[in-house]
C-alpha cells in the first residue's frame, strides 16, 4: 500500500523502531524538517503519565513517510514502521516553545489526538542529548489507568495495517546507507561564499554589539527575534586550537568557565571569535542568573553556552556580513558540537507574538536583530531588547546592619549614574541567601568608606554603611517612582563583568526603524 499525505498542514509521524531497543521515534515537522525525540515507552493517553523523550538529529521530511528496513549497519539499523500521522498545531509560538523549553500543541492524528506538552529536564551528568518529558494534557482525548495503553491496544501501522514482524519478513522498502537517519555529511564552514565578508586578521578583544531598549519589539519581516538570556556575555577567541572566554571589558574568565572553553576549542576551525552567553539552565530549561553564579569555577551538567553571532573565522572578518548570513555559518559551525554549545536559534517577523510568547512561558524578554546588518560595536539601533519585567543594573552605594535572625546585611543602598554624578535608586532587601548575605557582607566591609558618595535624602540615609561605589548588582523591580527610586526590588546577583562607572538608568527608546 503506498503512502497517503495527511491533510494539509505541519506534519506529525510517529515511527515504531525495533533497532537496538524498540522505542517509538516522534517527529515533528518544522522549519523544512522532522524535529525528532526517541520516546523509549511510546507515547501515553494518560495525562498522568510523563513519556522520557530524547532530543535527537533532525530528519529530513521524506523520512516521515518511510516504512521497512534500515540496512544492517547503518544508523538505526532495523524495522520501522509507521505507527501514527497527521498533522500538529503548536499552542503559541513553536520556537519560543522549543528554545524556552515548554512546547505545547494539538495532534491530528489517526491515533494520537488533542493537546499534548513537551518540557525539558535538567541536563544530568554527561548527558549528551537534551532530555524532555512527553505527555498528554486533559482534554476529550484523554485516557484513564484503566484503559488499555495505546501502544498495545493499536499496535499496528497506519500506513499498511502491518506488524514489525510483517515488515521486517516483507523487506519491502531499505532506507540505505546514502538516505540513511544520520545527518548528511557536514559540509566545510565556508566564510568566503560570506557576502561582504572580508579577509582580515583574528583581533585581539573586539568590543560587543549591544541592544537598546525599547518598550514593544519591531515589526515586519526585516527583523529576527531570539530569546533574551539571564547570563554572562562572552566572546570565545580561538586561536589555534587556545580558547579565551572574554567578557565585555576583556576579562579572561577561562577559569570560571573551564566545560565551555574546552568545548569551543574542540570546534571544527582553526581561528574564530563567537558571541555569546553563559547561562545554567533550571528544571523548566529557563536561564537562571542566580544558579549561574553559584555554578562559576564548576563542571555542571546544567551550563551552556548558547553562540548567537560569528564575529571571525577562519582569516576572515565576518562583522561587514549581514547577520543572517552569519548565522548560518555560525550554525554549519556547531552543528554536531554537543553540550555544553548550544545554537541560539530565532524566528522572523511577529515579534509581538513572540515576546507575548516568551513572557507567558516565564523568560526575561526577547532580543530582536535586523536581519540585513552589520555587526556593529556599541549600542545601536540594529539590535532591540524587549523585556517581560523590568531589570537592569545598579551600583552599590552602601548597606545596612541585619535585624532580627537575619546575618549579614538588611539591604543594599542603590545609586545609578546620571551624567558625572550618582543618583540615589532605593533599596534591595529582598533576594538574597545566607551564603550571599555572608559573603557579600565580607566584600562590603573591605571597601566601607565614611561618607556617602552621593548626595542622599535624609530619610533614606539613616543607619546606613556607605562603601566605595564600585560594586553592581543586577536587580529585578516593579517601576520606577516619581521620585527616581525602584518599587518592589528583587537582588538577582552581582555583575562582575560589568564596571561602576557604565551603569546608567535605562530608559525605554524608540529608534526609528532604517
Amino acid at each position: 500500500m503506498g503512502p497517503r499525505r495527511p491533510a494539509s498542514g505541519l506534519r506529525f509521524v510517529v515511527q515504531k523502531h525495533a533497532a537496538r531497543a524498540l522505542h517509538y521515534d516522534f517527529r515533528l515537522e518544522l522549519d523544512g524538517v522532522l524535529k525528532s525525540w526517541a520516546v523509549p515507552k511510546g507515547p501515553s493517553l494518560v495525562p498522568g503519565d510523563k513519556r522520557m523523550a530524547v532530543e535527537v538529529e533532525d530528519h529530513s521530511i521524506e523520512y516521515a513517510d518511510f516504512e521497512g528496513i534500515i540496512a544492517g549497519g547503518e544508523y538505526g539499523g532495523g524495522t520501522v514502521m509507521v505507527w501514527d500521522r497527521g498533522t500538529w498545531a503548536p499552542l503559541g509560538d513553536a520556537h519560543a516553545g522549543l528554545a524556552g523549553g515548554n512546547l505545547e500543541f494539538e495532534l491530528f492524528g489517526e491515533k494520537l489526538r488533542g493537546r499534548w506538552r513537551l518540557v525539558r529536564t535538567r541536563p544530568r551528568p554527561r548527558e549528551t542529548k537534551p532530555s524532555w518529558l512527553l505527555f498528554k494534557s486533559r482534554d476529550a482525548h484523554a485516557r484513564t489507568k484503566g484503559d488499555p495503553p495505546i501502544v498495545l491496544d493499536k499496535p499496528y501501522s497506519v500506513l499498511s495495517g502491518r506488524d514489525l514482524e510483517t515488515i521486517a519478513e516483507d523487506r519491502d522498502a531499505e532506507w540505505k546507507g546514502d538516505r540513511s537517519e544520520a545527518p548528511p555529511a557536514k559540509p566545510a564552514v565556508a566564510p568566503a561564499n560570506v557576502p561582504r565578508a572580508r579577509r582580515a586578521a583574528l583581533p585581539e578583544t573586539p568590543e560587543v554589539e549591544l541592544a537598546t531598549l525599547v518598550d514593544a519589539p519591531p515589526e515586519g519581516d526585516a527583523w529576527l527575534h531570539e530569546i533574551k538570556l539571564d547570563g554572562y556575555r562572552l566572546l570565545a577567541r580561538v586561536d589555534g586550537g587556545k580558547v579565551r572566554l572574554l567578557t565585555r571589558q576583556g576579562l579572561d574568565w577561562n577559569a570560571r568557565f573551564p566545560a565551555i572553553a574546552e568545548a569551543v576549542a574542540a570546534l571544527p576551525c582553526k581561528t574564530a571569535i563567537l558571541d555569546g552567553e553563559a547561562v545554567v539552565l533550571d528544571d523548566r530549561g529557563k536561564s537562571s542568573f542566580q544558579a549561574l553564579q553559584e555554578a562559576l569555577g564548576q563542571r555542571r551538567a546544567d551550563m551552556f553556552y548558547f553562540a548567537f553571532d560569528l564575529l571571525y573565522v577562519d582569516g576572515y572578518d565576518l562583522t561587514p556580513a549581514p547577520l543572517e548570513a552569519r548565522k548560518r555559518v555560525l550554525a554549519q559551525l556547531l552543528d554536531g558540537a554537543g553540550r555544553p554549545i548550544r545554537y541560539s536559534d530565532h524566528v522572523v517577523g511577529d515579534g509581538a507574538k513572540f515576546l507575548a510568547d516568551a513572557c507567558e512561558a516565564g523568560l526575561e524578554g526577547i532580543v530582536s536583530k535586523r536581519r540585513d546588518a552589520p555587526y556593529a560595536a556599541g549600542r545601536g539601533p540594529s539590535w532591540r531588547k524587549t523585556k517581560c519585567v523590568k531589570r537592569q543594573e545598579f551600583v552599590i552605594v552602601g548597606f545596612t546592619e541585619p535585624a532580627g535572625s537575619r546575618t549579614g546585611f538588611g539591604a543594599l543602598a542603590l545609586a545609578v549614574h546620571d551624567g558625572e554624578k550618582l543618583a540615589y535608586a532605593g533599596r534591595v532587601g529582598t533576594g538574597f541567601d545566607a551564603a550571599t548575605l555572608r559573603s557579600l557582607r565580607a566584600r562590603l566591609d573591605e571597601i566601607e568608606r565614611a561618607e556617602p558618595p552621593l548626595v542622599v535624602p535624609r530619610a533614606e540615609a539613616r543607619g546606613v554603611h556607605w562603601v566605595e561605589p564600585t560594586l553592581v548588582a543586577e536587580v529585578a523591580f516593579t517601576e520606577w517612582t516619581r521620585d527616581g527610586q525602584v518599587r518592589h526590588p528583587s537582588f538577582k546577583g552581582l555583575r562582575e563583568d560589568k564596571p561602576a562607572a557604565d551603569v546608567r538608568r535605562e530608559a525605554p527608546a524608540a529608534p526609528r526603524d532604517r
